[in-house]
């Protein structure tokens, strides 16, 4: 079953989601029903309480000590990270593993204070508290 809504977007990203459909020969409901499904999955942290491993992906303008600040507080789910410069930005590549409150938290707190943050889950196992 599905449910139709109407979605106001800018003029020009509705002509780049026109293009890119047409580029993959499919129709804009298609496209953005994967999108927020996609969106959804890789945010589920914000809806149900879970343990979680996944990779954070961060770019943006150098500033290493406000990243290294921000991701310091968070060691206790940083497993494992990456930073590289390329043409003045930095992109840092975090594995994260711990509870899904955690994970959000330090997302939020990375965008808040400006960095590019993309979460991308590997895996999830929800918990019993839920």
């Amino acid at each position: 079953m599905k449910r139709r809504f109407g979605v106001s977007i800018p003029k020009d990203l509705a002509d780049r989601l026109d293009l890119l459909a047409k580029a993959l020969e499919t129709d804009r409901s298609s496209l953005i029903e994967a999108a927020v499904r996609e969106y959804i999955h890789d945010h589920m942290h914000y809806l149900v309480p879970h343990d979680c491993t996944g990779i954070m992906v961060l770019y943006g303008a150098c500033r290493k000590e406000d990243w290294f600040d921000i991701i310091d507080r968070y060691m206790d789910i940083v497993v494992s990270y990456n930073h590289i410069h390329r043409k003045n930005i930095c992109i840092e590549v975090l594995i994260v593993s711990g509870p899904s409150k955690k994970i959000a938290s330090l997302h939020k707190e990375l965008v808040e204070s400006g960095i590019k943050a993309r979460y991308l889950p590997i895996f999830y196992c929800v918990s019993e508290r839920s």
